[in-house]
This record gives C-alpha cells, sequence and structure tokens, in this order.
C-alpha cells in the first residue's frame, strides 16, 4: 500500500486528520489509464465496456504535478490492460522523475522483447503479472485463448530486460482464486520460481453474481489441499512473507462464513474504519475520482478532473463527507474488500494509542 513507518513517525497529524476528518496525503494513487484490454477474462467487464479515455496526457502531467506536491509516493497504474496506451513509457518516467514509486499491473501478454526492454528502462518499481493458474488450459479458460502461452513469454521477456538494465524491479504474479481454477493452484509457487518472480499475491475473486465464488466446501478444500502446499512452496522460495497470505479466505469459521458470501474484509470493517479514504485515491479512464477500487460502483463519484482540480477534490466537502460516513456501519461494498487490511488493522493501531496517550496526558 504505502510506507506505513513514514506515517507511524507523523503519528499525531494522522491521528488529528482523522479526528477532523480532514486529508493526511495521498500516499498511494492508483490510475486506472485505458478501459480497453485484450483478453476476455471472466471475472471482469472492462472489456465489454468500450468507454471514452479522458485522461489525456496533458492532464496526467497535471495530476501527477499536484500528487507531487500533496506528497504521493507511490502510483499503480493499471487498466484495462495498461501497455494499451500510447504514453506508457513516457508517463512512467515522468512520475519517476518526480520521486514516485511507480508499479503497473498487466496481463503480461503484450510484454514484446521490445516492450518489456523499455519497460525496464523506464523507472518502474514493481510490476504485476496476472497468471490465474500453472496450467495453461485454465488460465486460458478464464482470460482468453493462448494467453497463458504468451503471458509466459512476456514473463521471460520482462525478467531479461530487468537483468540488462541492471535494476531492481521486482516482479510479481497476481492470481484471481476462483471456482475454476482453485484446484490447479498448489503448483503456483513452482511456476512463479520458473519464471523469476518475486512475490505471489492470491486475491479472492469479486462476483457479486456468485457464479465464480467459492462455497463453503469449496474453501474448505482449497485451505485443506491447496493452500498449504502454497504455504510451504512459497515461503521455501520467498514469494510469500507468511503462512496466512496462503489462506486469503481466511482460517477460522467465521471467517469462512463471511468469505462464502464474498466478504473478504473477514468482519475488519464491523470492528474498525477503512482509513483508505484519508491516504488513497483511484483515478478512473473517465477523469473521475473515487476512494478505492470498490468504491468505483457507487451512484456518485468524488469529483470530476474535468471539472475540478485533484487537489480541490482532495481537499473538498464530498471527500471529507465520506471520510465521515467511514465512522459509522460499514458500506455493505467494504465488506468484499480484501485490500489493506493489515494496513488498516496497523493504521487503526495508531489511531488508538495516539487516543490512550492523549487520555493519560489529560488525566495527568
Amino acid at each position: 500500500m504505502y510506507n506505513l513507518e513514514s506515517i507511524a513517525d507523523d503519528q499525531a497529524t494522522f491521528r488529528a486528520c482523522v479526528a477532523t476528518k480532514e486529508p493526511y496525503k495521498p500516499l498511494y494513487v492508483k490510475i486506472k489509464l485505458t478501459w480497453r484490454c485484450n483478453l476476455h477474462c471472466q471475472m471482469c467487464n472492462y472489456w465489454r465496456q468500450e468507454r471514452h479515455n479522458a485522461l489525456s496526457p496533458e492532464l496526467l502531467r497535471t495530476i501527477v504535478d499536484e500528487l507531487a506536491e500533496l506528497g504521493c509516493g507511490k502510483i499503480h497504474l493499471s487498466g484495462g490492460e495498461p501497455l494499451l496506451h500510447e504514453d506508457l513509457f513516457e508517463l512512467i518516467e515522468y512520475m519517476a522523475a518526480k520521486g514516485m514509486r511507480v508499479n503497473l499491473t498487466t496481463n503480461g501478454t503484450l510484454l514484446t522483447r521490445e516492450k518489456a526492454e523499455r519497460l525496464a528502462a523506464s523507472g518502474v518499481k514493481s510490476i504485476s503479472v496476472s497468471i490465474d493458474s500453472p496450467e495453461a488450459r485454465i488460465h486460458d479458460r478464464i482470460r482468453a485463448k493462448g494467453a497463458w502461452k504468451r503471458t509466459i513469454k512476456g514473463l521471460r521477456n520482462l525478467r531479461r530486460a530487468i537483468r540488462k538494465a541492471r535494476t531492481k524491479t521486482k516482479i510479481r504474479l497476481n492470481t484471481v482464486i476462483s471456482r475454476t481454477n482453485y484446484e490447479s493452484l498448489a503448483a503456483l509457487p513452482d511456476l512463479g520460481q520458473e519464471v523469476g518472480t518475486n512475490s505471489l499475491t492470491l486475491i479472492p475473486v469479486d462476483d457479486p453474481e456468485g457464479r465464480l465464488l467459492l462455497n463453503k466446501r469449496r474453501i474448505r478444500d482449497y485451505n485443506e489441499r491447496i493452500a498449504p502446499v502454497i504455504a510451504s512452496q512459497g515461503l521455501e522460495y520467498g514469494l510469500l512473507d507468511s503462512e496466512r497470505e496462503a489462506y486469503p479466505f481466511g482460517i477460522k469459521k467465521a471467517e469462512i462464513e463471511q468469505s462464502k458470501k464474498g466478504w473478504y474484509a473477514l468482519g475488519l470493517y464491523d470492528e474498525q474504519p477503512c482509513y483508505a479514504p484519508w491516504t488513497h485515491a483511484l483515478i478512473t479512464p473517465s477523469a473521475r475520482v473515487y476512494a478505492c477500487c470498490m468504491t468505483r460502483g457507487m451512484p456518485k463519484p468524488l469529483g470530476n478532473l474535468l471539472e475540478a482540480p485533484f487537489t480541490d477534490i482532495w481537499q473538498g466537502e464530498t471527500y471529507r463527507a465520506f471520510r465521515v460516513r467511514m465512522h459509522g456501519p460499514p458500506l455493505e461494498i467494504c465488506r468484499h474488500c480484501d485490500d489493506f487490511l493489515d494496513q488498516n488493522r496497523y493504521l487503526h493501531s495508531l489511531v488508538a494509542d495516539g487516543s490512550a496517550i492523549e487520555r493519560a496526558q489529560q488525566a495527568s
């Protein structure tokens, strides 16, 4: 997500912002560069929605300038498929020159040797590549015929390009776990090791219609047969930091009950707020601003960059009202979110710790 230590070092300011519902800093901003995609993934509808892209190169540079002024440290570029964006490499170079860490998420199928070399030399810090199974036929069933072979080739092109450029760019495998692929995932760490990735992220599928969700039986089957292998091999290869990362549906009975409904926050936001609206923003290709990916489904955005600068939106009343809303009962969409869970637990500990210190000082 972002550098949590920097917030800990500035704990009093962060705590004051939470108390007043004012913004802290947009430390981590996600920009969806395009709706366009060259694949037809089961769990995504972007490829069905060819929409106007309002983020011109000029507007993007203006946004980046504002973000730099506001203290943004990391930008995540995604889509659609961001490698379809005509100015991608120049944009990454511009962001890197502003001192920002840039992460890119791609399906990897368009990573030719030339594009891989340009990307490796652009200043990008990490690249997340989507692989939904170590088995080609299952990955292709989810994404598109022939996609697995092209992605593996792209990954190898990328690894060679990073070595050639002598950069420290990290490669991460992103895997969306669904009913279609979960039984095939035990060999995923072996694939990650083979193609030279640095880490592995397991993402439970977000599917409002429920067709791709794992029911309780399948979650238990995954936890008993698949997750232990992923955990063991992932830790051995250095692709995971903890065993828990192999269990995105949770382990306890109550967690599994939540996950079978697609509530991957596992009850966290019944206990505390989400702090993303104080530190995070999402910008869509339509130039609309939201607090995060999950809230993109809300009826109204928090602002539109064709109508107001990012700074005005970030510091405006609509964004502030959304922060106020975070202190009430959780939004239905927040129950489905598996992003930033550990980070939010840590940030809540900072807020709670600060409140305890203040009460002690007042008592004395």
